[in-house]
């Protein structure tokens, strides 16, 4: 029976795996979500069963990392490039991907380490949201901040973007 749930398992990792990316945190939790409601069993079992899910789920998401179906930090390499060419920052960016279970120092490092032009992203942002900008304007200069703030963007990159306006 384990054998056969084991191969089940992986036959939905893969499926997962086939339609887009997953880090292995979201891997985990859509298996687990997924299997967890066809476990039947007395009550007084199921957490002793979930728990050998859990071992089974766990052995199946190292299997697809060693075959190389999935990668964390190619996962976030791929993430951090989706979300800015949509034009958000790098806290944005970086608060996303804590949120899908992945590590803080791995994102932190990939951030920084990232070929991207951070400054020109929110300039950019600037121009398609606000169509003409008076760079004396205080009001208008408060929300600039506050919109490249919301998109998380860092105070250098939004100092820097709005220095390209004027």
């Amino acid at each position: 029976m384990s054998h056969n749930l084991n191969k089940l398992i992986l036959a939905k990792a893969v499926q997962l795996l086939a339609q887009r990316d997953h880090s292995s945190y979201e891997l985990t939790r859509k298996l687990t979500l997924f299997f967890s409601k066809k476990i039947k069993c007395a009550e007084d079992d199921y957490p002793e069963q979930l728990t050998q899910l859990k071992t089974q789920i766990e052995h199946v998401i190292k299997h697809c990392t060693q075959k190389h179906w999935m990668d964390d930090e190619q996962y976030i390499e791929k993430y951090i490039f989706m979300r800015a060419n949509k034009g958000y920052g790098k806290y944005k960016i970086s608060l996303e991907l804590k949120q899908r279970g992945l590590s803080s120092d791995l994102n932190k490092k990939l951030l920084n380490i990232a070929d991207i032009n951070w400054s020109e992203i929110a300039y950019q942002q600037l121009l398609k949201k606000f169509k003409v900008i008076d760079s004396k304007n205080n009001q208008q200069k408060q929300k600039v901040v506050h919109f490249l703030t919301s998109r998380g963007f860092t105070q250098n990159d939004i100092k820097t973007a709005y220095s390209l306006l004027t």
